[in-house]
Formats: C-alpha cells, structure tokens, sequence
C-alpha cells in the first residue's frame, strides 16, 4: 500500500514543478532547483536564498544601479529635518537616535535584510536538526534527510521569493539591527522603488522622499524612546519561529488533515504564508500579540505622518491621495499574492491601527496616547485595536489586558 503524501512532500513536488515549466527565466528556476540539490544541513541555505532573491527581483525587470553621492547627502538632511518634527509633535524623549540613512537599490536592500533574517532563522537551527533526527526513530515519519532537505527547499523558497518580491516594494524601513542590539536600529529608503513611483504618481520629489523619511523616522522614535520595544520584539519574533512544527508538516497525514481542515479553523491563509496552515495555538497566541504590536507601530506612524506632514508639506494631501489610490489598485493577481506571503495583514495594519490612533488622540491627546509605550501591559489587545474606548477606559483605570483573541 502507497504511504500517503506529506504536506513537505507535496509543496515539494509543486516548487519542483514550477522550477522546471520557468523556461522564460532561468536565473529563477535554476536557483530553485540549487535549493532542492544543495546538499547542506541546517535550516536554510542563506546563498539559495539571495540567488533566488536577486532572480526575482530580474523577472520584475529591475537591475541594480548606483545611487549618487547628491541623493544620500540630501536624505541626510530629511533625517535631521524630520527628528526634529516628529520630537516637536510626539514630545517623546529620546536620547540616542540613527545618525544617517542608509541609501540602498534593490540588491543592497535583499543583503541587508538577510543579515537579520539569517540571524533569527539560525538560532533555532540547531533545533530544528535535533527535532528531524529523532523523527527518524518514529513510526511513520519520512526520514530525517529527506525531511530536512525538504523542509530547506520550502523554506529557501519561499523566502528568497518574498525577499525578491518585497525588494521592488519597499520605499523605506527601519531596520530593528537585531545582530546588533547596543548599535540600534537603523534606516533603510531603496531610492529606485521611490523614484520609479514618484514618476508614476507624478509626485513633487523632495517632499515624496521627506514623507518617506518621516515614516520611518517616527519608527525609529517608537523604538529609542522605548527600551523594552525591542527585546519585546526579539523575543516574541523567536518563540514564535522556535514553535514550527516540523513534525507535523512530515508526518504521513499532515497533507488529508490540511485538506480537512483540521489545522485551524478559518481560512489559515488570513495569517499568511504556507507554514501558518500548520501553526500551533501557541504561535496563534504569539501571533495575536505580534500583529497587536504592529498594528500601533504602523497606526502611531502613519498618524505622526499626517500631522507633522500636513503642516511641513504643502502637497501632502494630493500626494497622500494619489499614493493611496495606487496602494488599493493592484490586480487580482498581486492581491492573492500579497494575501500568500501575509502582506495584506501589514497593509491592514497601516489601517486599523491608524483608526486606533487617530480615534484616541481626538480624544485624549497625544500624551495619552503615548501610555502605549510605557510597558508591554499598556499595548492594546486585537479586541481593543478594534475598540479603541475600551483601552482608553483600561489604561484609566489601571487594569491588566484580557486574554488575547486568537487570529
């Protein structure tokens, strides 16, 4: 009697099958299939995953290109313009903020962030090794190298595509800097991606790339003003990462069962990706309070943005309009994309957690508002991001969050 196919196996088939129809554009498939051949161990091949990100970002048409020195001194400038806007506005005190913007095309952006990515994925390396070693002692369970060769070709993938994918997107970042905690964070604008849709939308140069500048820097205030922030982050970031199942996405069943639903109820694609299909409740938790977090980091941003950027920019709201009208006009193709990859949840975030924001400061004020950064407890829960009175009524009184909704 046939074994039944595993949920590894099965995406394995369908990236070894895609790999070979890209006949148009090499560069990806054959990164593709240097992932499925590498014989490494570990959990990622970070080489796999930047070749099959730079294809990626080829098949979307891009070359690199050099940024000239005029453009990196002229963000400069914006940096220091902004720090001082968003310090006047927020009133959040802060010490020690990123000194310069770090100017990237595409190719430096994908480098930058695998430095990050490789240092989240390799501390639960070693476990994930450990785990597939003893599943080949268990009844049932594909081996331990085929299992682990698998779960790396999935992993490789569908990383260095995202990575490709998000390169040709990102306007700015702040970059968390998490290989480097006493150096903080630091912040990244990937000047072809602002150029190319300042000339689509027809935006006023300066101003677009201040707006830009802006954003990013109230992040950087989110964080330097706020020490538990980033450890908070980190560690959320790796108890979530350390939770993946790898023993369920291998065993014998875990393919019928995904198709029966029995993984999560919903539709698991609403906390995106592949290996949310078999997230554990736990992670479901930690994911909760994750994109809490996120919510108001983007929300608390974007409503810093609007007000410092409505005063400092006389075309803000035509280019704010514009932008927005471009953001909800992608095709149907990219939407389902987006929605794979869990992109739709950060563009749901700019959303609900801009309403949160802008609906407490009408009503309290700013200094109120900025309660949300004394403390973990202070954080909004899903329920309260939803109900911003509820927090408002909750940090009055001094209470403790409920228990967190499951996504």
């Amino acid at each position: 009697m046939t074994r039944p196919t595993t949920f590894l196996e099965a995406i394995f088939k369908v990236i070894d099958t895609v790999a070979h129809k890209l006949v148009n554009f090499a560069p990806l498939g054959r990164g593709m299939r240097n992932a499925m051949k590498s014989p490494a161990d570990g959990l990622i091949s970070w080489d796999h995953v930047r070749e099959i990100a730079v294809a990626t970002l080829e098949l979307q048409r891009e070359k690199p290109e050099a940024i000239h020195p005029s453009m990196v001194a002229a963000y400069q400038k914006m940096l220091l313009d902004s720090q001082d806007q968003v310090a006047g506005y927020t009133e959040l005190k802060v010490s020690r903020l990123p000194e310069r913007v770090e100017v990237f095309n595409q190719q430096e952006w994908i480098d930058a962030n695998i430095v990050s990515f490789r240092f989240l994925f390799d501390r639960i390396s070693e476990r994930y090794v450990k785990m597939l070693e003893e599943m080949e002692l268990e009844k049932g369970v594909s081996s331990g190298r085929v299992a682990r060769k698998l779960a790396r070709t999935v992993l490789c993938v569908q990383v260095g595509i995202i990575m490709g994918y998000l390169s040709r997107k990102v306007l700015g970042q702040f970059d968390l800097s998490l290989p480097e905690p006493d150096k903080g964070g630091k912040l990244y604008v990937v000047e072809p991606n602002v150029r190319r849709v300042e000339m689509e939308l027809g935006l006023e140069p300066a101003e677009f790339r201040q707006w830009i500048t802006l954003h990013e820097v109230t992040h950087s205030f989110e964080f330097h003003c706020n020490g538990w922030l980033r450890p908070f982050m980190m560690s959320s970031t790796q108890e979530y990462l350390s939770g993946i199942d790898w023993k369920s996405m291998a065993r014998p069943d875990s393919l019928r069962k995904m198709r029966r639903g029995a993984v999560g109820e919903g539709d698991a694609l609403k906390v995106g990706g592949l290996i949310s299909m078999v997230m554990t409740p736990e992670q479901r938790t930690i994911l909760a309070r994750l994109q809490a977090v996120m919510s108001v980091l983007e929300g608390y941003s974007n409503h810093v943005m609007d007000q410092v950027g409505q005063a400092l920019l006389p075309s803000y709201d035509d280019m704010k309009s514009r932008f927005d009208r471009r953001r909800d006009s992608k095709s149907r193709a990219e939407k389902l994309f987006q929605r794979l990859i869990g992109l739709n949840l950060k563009l749901e975030q700019y959303k609900i957690g801009q309403k949160f924001v802008d609906t407490v400061v009408e009503a309290e004020g700013v200094e109120f508002m900025n309660k949300v950064w004394e403390n973990a407890q202070r954080m909004p829960t899903l329920d309260e991001i939803g109900d911003p009175a509820a927090w408002i009524a909750r940090t009055k009184n001094g209470t403790p969050p409920a228990k967190l909704r499951l996504v």
